[in-house]
């Protein structure tokens, strides 16, 4: 299997997919990049194989690993996740509707799209710091008051709203959990798209080269 990054070859004979996938993205970090796409003979491989690849070439004669500078790759993800938390508000809305009219099971999916798509926001600030130059704690956010907070408080205020939501879950007290809905978390949704947007800000300001641990 011949296995290229970008355009150029790789020195390696890989006996799997595996490990031709492990060796582009250690070449790719290594200058710097971040792998965006794979094509296996021309084609963006089956998600299959990503997801688990196989311990052989699968009948593959060329993978081509496609990378990126990872800034504008974050940036780009950042700026996605502002629009999906408005996205959340709409979503926390229509389930307080439901909830606080005694339409629990209506409102259940709203919910579950809310809190799926803040677990999605949750990973790609997690993904943003591992992979760029960001310490999304540390960014600092300007607020509507003239004042600034750090990420830290973003991060950190969703941790306890997230907790009520929780516990309310457990108890299935769906009273406190639109109050929760509706009041704390519709808040955090609304500074998340601010803290977002300064993260993706910072990473504007900053370097393109991956982060050194």
């Amino acid at each position: 299997m011949k296995v290229l990054l970008d355009e150029t070859p790789l020195e390696i004979t890989p006996a799997s997919v595996a490990e031709a996938l492990i060796a582009g993205r250690d070449a790719a970090e290594a200058a710097g990049r971040l792998v965006i796409e794979v094509h296996a003979d021309g084609s963006p491989i089956d998600a299959a194989l990503l997801d688990e690849p196989p311990a052989d070439t699968a009948g593959i004669l060329e993978l081509k690993m496609i990378s990126t500078p990872p800034g504008p790759f974050i940036r780009t993800t950042l700026l996605d996740a502002a629009d999906l938390l408005e996205q959340i508000r709409i979503a926390q809305t229509e389930a307080v509707k439901q909830f606080q009219t005694g339409h629990i099971e209506d409102g259940v999916p709203s919910l579950q799209h809310a809190l799926g798509s803040w677990t999605l926001v949750r990973d790609v600030v997690d993904k943003a710091a591992s992979l760029g130059t960001i310490e999304p704690s540390a960014v600092i956010v300007p607020t509507a008051d003239g004042s600034t907070r750090t990420g830290a408080t973003y991060i950190d205020g969703l941790a306890r709203d997230f907790d009520t939501v929780r516990i309310a879950l457990e108890k299935q007290d769906f009273t406190a959990l639109a109050d929760c809905l509706e009041g704390d978390l519709d808040t955090q949704a609304a500074h998340w798209i601010d803290f977002v947007k300064a993260l993706a800000d910072s990473v504007t300001a900053g370097d393109d080269t991956p982060r050194q641990d």
